[in-house]
């Protein structure tokens, strides 16, 4: 950047400075906790009040109807709550993950990409009625399914940074042990709910679903070990016990269609092939596309979307240089052969897929307001579907043109994560749900 180094008018600010925006981000975290525990104590302290009447009218009494019939929708509060909520977070914890030094790598989100496939099978098990609706099944119900996740990621990714920095040697293999550790553990904890409802021996039970299912990922688990010296011990941990966990309910997802309850009669699997299939499809293409772009681009050591490290993008917009010029020809191609940036385009497109299939061909309704709302427009469910490709292509569109500062490299993975958590997790859902006719 010598060339153009007069351009460069103001120095990014620290990592471990805090902007506007995350700081107006933590107020309103800390806004929505005084809030909630002002409802909760009000609720004794001042019953009636309309702090209370709000909070029990329009998200306690929705998540209990839901986590009893599976039934209930969201409404324009609850929505905006949320949404707000969840804005606020990315930010918050993006800053404090730049502060505390964790790298931003893109395979830390890839790491998480077991626990949405385990959080829709566990919705889908809710779904089916396999867990209690009065105890454990409210753990499975959004949004509180979000917040339960995070628990277990937060306390997984902990213990195995822990066992990797108290080993003196083999902290990985102790990694791995530790995953299967977990995997025992959720096994313990879902299986006696999931396998309740079918009469079996143990014959029966060793040859079905409920054992081979968690044995399959005790496997995998073992077997995964040596291709993951590239990653973080953290992100080890992650993967293993997300995959263990993806096989104890993808048990219950199997007994369901083949031994259904309730008089249920599952689908055939095309749906579901379609539904994943195409959108995979698509991606692949993409991928491929843009690998050479990618290829150059990291050969100059620079990374389609971020600006580079000291300038800030202020400063980048006023650049001429032949490292402005290559990165910004590049980037759009490059883009397509970033895999998390594919991942949050592939969760639009299969969520919006699911919702069309379902509503059209399976009687199912929208919970979500604004979701109702564009199939109300379009006058067909299918709108929607159209409306999530075009956010597969908007999502391509800001990545590809929108400019992260190298601190805010964690915002932007964070952004793709919120993506796949409200497009790919849902989706996943609806057609799991689907092929069970649940």
């Amino acid at each position: 950047m010598s060339d153009s180094s007069s351009l460069i008018q103001e120095k990014p600010m620290p990592d471990s400075h805090f902007s506007l925006m995350e700081r107006g981000a933590a107020t309103i975290i800390l806004t929505g906790i005084v809030l909630l525990v002002g409802a909760i104590v009000g609720q004794d302290v001042a019953p009636g009040n309309i702090l209370s009447e709000s909070y029990d009218t329009y998200f306690i009494e929705p998540h209990s109807i839901d986590s009893t019939t599976g039934d209930a929708g969201y409404n324009p509060v609850d929505t905006v709550a949320y949404s707000l909520l969840l804005v606020s977070f990315v930010v918050v914890i993006s800053a404090w993950l730049r502060r505390i030094g964790v790298p931003p790598r893109d395979e830390s989100i890839l790491a998480l990409m077991p626990w949405i496939v385990w959080a829709s099978l566990g919705e889908v098990n809710e779904d089916g009625l396999l867990f209690d609706p009065n105890g454990m099944g409210g753990l499975f119900v959004s949004p509180l399914i979000h917040f339960h996740v995070a628990v277990w990621v937060i306390l997984i990714g902990w213990m195995c940074h822990n066992v990797d920095k108290k080993s003196e040697s083999d902290g990985r293999t102790k990694v791995t042990q530790l995953a299967v550790i977990l995997l025992l553990l959720q096994w313990v904890i879902f299986m006696p709910q999931i396998g309740q409802h079918w009469e079996q021996n143990i014959l029966e039970w060793i040859q079905s679903p409920l054992f081979l299912s968690p044995f399959a990922g005790l496997l995998l688990i073992v077997l995964i070990h040596p291709f993951l010296e590239c990653c973080t011990a953290i992100e080890q941990g992650l993967i293993q016990a997300g995959i263990g966990g993806c096989f104890v309910h993808l048990a219950g997802w199997l007994m369901l269609y083949i031994e259904p309850l309730n008089n249920r009669e599952p689908i055939s699997m095309l749906p579901f092939l379609f539904i994943v299939g195409v959108p995979f499809v698509i991606c692949a293409v993409l991928w491929v596309t843009g690998q050479e772009a990618r290829a150059q681009l990291k050969h100059m050591g620079l990374e389609a979307g971020i600006v580079p490290e000291g300038i800030t993008v202020e400063d980048w917009e006023r650049q001429n240089s032949s490292t402005w010029e290559r990165l910004e020809s590049l980037s759009p191609i490059a883009v397509l052969g970033s895999p998390v940036v594919l991942l949050g385009m592939y969760g639009q497109m299969v969520d919006g897929l699911a919702t069309s299939v379902g509503l059209e061909n399976y009687g199912y309704g929208e919970k979500h307001v604004a979701s109702q709302w564009v199939i109300d427009v379009a006058g067909t469910a299918w709108g929607f579907g159209a409306l999530k490709f075009g956010l597969a292509a908007m999502i391509w569109w800001l990545f590809a043109y929108a400019r992260f500062e190298y601190r805010h490299r964690h915002l932007r993975l964070l952004v793709l994560l919120c993506l796949l958590v409200v497009g790919l997790a849902p989706g996943l859902r609806d057609v799991l749900r689907m092929t069970l006719d649940v």
